[in-house]
Formats: C-alpha cells, structure tokens, sequence
C-alpha cells in the first residue's frame, strides 16, 4: 500500500481498550494515505488488525508536511 517510508505513531486518544496506531505514507502514485490500525495476537502469531484506511485530505496533508519540516529542523 506504501511506497516509501511511513510514519507511525500512537493513536491513545481514540481507544480506551486498545492500544492503537495511525500510519501515514505516500502510495505509488503519490496520493497521501491515512491508516489506523491496532495489533492482536492470534495462535502465537501478531497480526495487523485495520480499522480505517483512506486517502488524505489536502488540508491533512499540509498540516502533516508543515510538522514533519519542523521536526526535521531539530
């Protein structure tokens, strides 16, 4: 689903009863995508359990460039 590299971060605020994840990264064509996922284990193995997936809004995507530039300044 992503090209490049993705970001991942802790999502606590929308989960009480879960640890959950949101991942952002580009797909092949370029378009920003949004993922929001939580991690189970099942027979001893962990698996990936999606919540949501879609593309990111232009607003989102800017807000995320303007972030990411700044952390890139420290």
């Amino acid at each position: 689903m992503f090209n490049s590299s993705i970001a991942v971060l802790p999502d606590p605020m929308h989960s009480k009863s879960e640890e959950r994840f949101k991942a952002i990264g580009q797909s092949d064509d370029g378009r920003w995508i949004f993922v929001v996922f939580t991690l189970r284990m099942r027979s001893g193995r962990k698996l990936v359990r999606l919540i949501s997936a879609r593309y990111m809004h232009k607003k989102e995507v800017d807000h995320y460039e303007k972030e990411t530039a700044a952390l890139q300044k420290r």
